[in-house]
């Protein structure tokens, strides 16, 4: 099967995530994700991850698992508050787990951060056997998200928490057409300059965070995957929102 389709063998639309689609996309543009992730943000891209890490409520000793962790940066602002006893990271991109472990090299902190070429839809990972589950910009690009929640429900200890960090719907009507002229026009062009020409899988991002449910559609789709204590707060004017829930 190709990049190009789905796994009924049609064209994917625009936006539609499937597997062969998204890991290529991420194999391709590995090199200058973190680059594309600092300028389309603004810089802001820090800050929500720190926000994520707040809201992970971490525990002395705590497991934390990491999805699609691409090239690191959310595993190592968990492991560098010292609190986690360990954080593993995991996607199912090898190149983009390969940037992370250069960076690793350079990461010093008292939580060990390891790796691991995972499908977050199929973890290989013991039921119960985490305190923390976290994602940051990946659950989009999931063909299918029941079966991430299945999966994170399963691995999450009685009473852990599941954290997601992704883009979503501004409430704010003007705000949100702005935000999505900037989508259409802006992240394609970038995205396209720091690849040399890759405008496509930039095209893609862009789609994937259109086609994305909104807060509350989200949040229903974690309750009826049996979680409880859901809750999201929105970040710049909800450009994203960090999503909450408890198993």
């Amino acid at each position: 099967m190709s990049e190009d389709s789905a796994g009924d063998g049609r064209t994917p639309a625009p936006g539609e995530a499937t597997t062969d689609r998204v890991r290529g996309i991420f194999g391709r543009i590995a090199g200058s994700y973190d680059a594309f992730n600092l300028l389309s943000s603004m810089g802001l891209d820090r800050l929500w991850r720190r926000a994520a890490v707040r809201a992970a409520h971490l525990k002395p000793g705590a497991r934390v698992l990491d999805l699609c962790a691409g090239t690191g940066d959310l595993a190592f602002a968990l492991a560098a508050t010292g609190v986690a006893s360990a954080v593993v990271a995991t996607d199912f991109a090898p190149e983009m787990l390969e940037v992370a472990r250069r960076k690793a090299a350079r990461f010093s902190g008292p939580t060990e951060v390891t790796f691991s070429v995972a499908d977050a839809q199929s973890l290989p990972f013991d039921d119960e056997s985490f305190d923390v589950v976290t994602v940051a910009f990946g659950v989009r690009n999931l063909p299918d998200r029941d079966a991430n929640f299945a999966e994170v429900f399963r691995v999450l200890k009685p009473g852990g928490r599941y954290v997601v960090l992704e883009f979503s719907r501004p409430p704010f009507a003007p705000w949100r057409a702005l935000y999505h002229v900037y989508l259409r026009s802006v992240i394609p062009i970038l995205g396209s300059m720091l690849s040399g020409g890759d405008r496509a899988s930039f095209q893609y991002l862009n789609d994937s965070i259109r086609r994305f449910p909104d807060q509350a559609k989200l949040a229903a789709e974690l309750r009826a995957a049996g979680f409880t204590a859901i809750g999201w707060t929105n970040h710049t004017g909800g450009i994203v929102a960090i999503h909450t829930a408890v198993r």
